[in-house]
């Protein structure tokens, strides 16, 4: 794609090296003029289908140019189908080696913190839900201390949960300092019925990133910010309050959403809240 100039104010300039974008491995290339320009700062998602069939030689190749330009990444996990939970054992294998397969591409890429699904559905697991957790627990802890040894964090993400309960309790199970919380609002808004208050205050002391996007409740749209009815407002204030400042991924599915989500966010994002963009893997 050809460098050009998008229409963004002054403030979501100023932004665009305190947030990451994410970007899927596979369209990196086709983005690449863009991100060169101006200097994004990425979450890189992984397929399964990435994994298997990317070279290491291009993987590092990548790492190169992207570190030469100063962006900043996080990483995002395959989930396609992952369970880490299942109760069928060759599924819970599978999720392993995908999980364990991203963590090899750690060392090349050397991101601030990698972000997984838990691959919990309450449409079907919340019967077994204490087995669930049980047989989870034993795909997620080897990859907590892998996360200790190459010293990132590991981000657990809601997507189907109707409530902060399912994460709750993996983090009092493992309570590593590398092992903490994404939130995606688009997934809170529409699948989840417990509030969005609910979820920071169980949440926040583990809060180490948010998937930003917006939506009107209905499904996972993922608008541009301030296109939906997601309460912003509430979100930063409560954050402010008590001093939290998770790292801030955009998730925009079209270019031109991207733009009105980075300008979207600039009008909602309080001036105080600068500074989200240096992350460590130290204690919460």
């Amino acid at each position: 794609m050809q460098s050009t100039t998008w229409p963004l104010s002054d403030k979501a300039r100023g932004l665009l090296r305190r947030i990451h974008v994410n970007m899927p491995w596979h369209l990196l290339p086709r983005y690449q003029d863009l991100i060169e320009q101006y200097r994004l700062n990425l979450e890189l998602g992984f397929s399964a289908a990435d994994l298997d069939t990317g070279a290491r030689r291009d993987f590092q190749k990548a790492a190169d140019a992207l570190a030469r330009q100063g962006s900043r990444l996080t990483f995002h996990g395959p989930f396609w189908e992952l369970c880490p939970g299942s109760c069928d054992p060759l599924i819970r294998q599978i999720s392993r080696l995908r999980l364990a397969q991203l963590f090899d591409l750690i060392t090349i890429f050397r991101p601030l913190q990698v972000v997984c699904h838990t691959g919990f559905d309450p449409r079907h697991h919340s019967s077994d839900h204490g087995p669930w957790l049980e047989r989870a627990l034993e795909v997620w802890e080897p990859l907590v201390d892998r996360a200790e040894q190459l010293n990132i964090r590991l981000l657990l993400e809601n997507v189907w949960e109707s409530g902060p309960a399912l994460h709750r309790a993996v983090f009092d199970r493992l309570p590593s300092s590398h092992l903490g919380f994404c939130l995606d609002l688009g997934h809170q808004h529409a699948f989840s019925s417990t509030p969005l208050e609910q979820w920071l205050v169980v949440l926040a002391d583990r809060l180490g990133e948010i998937h930003v996007h917006d939506n009107d409740g209905s499904r996972d749209a993922h608008l541009p910010v301030g296109a939906g009815t997601i309460a912003f407002p509430t979100l930063f204030g409560f954050l402010l309050d008590r001093g939290r400042r998770p790292l801030l991924t955009l998730e925009p599915h079209e270019q031109s959403h991207f733009t009105a989500s980075l300008n979207g966010l600039a009008a909602v994002l309080p001036d105080r809240y600068y500074g989200a963009e240096s992350v460590a893997a130290a204690p919460w």
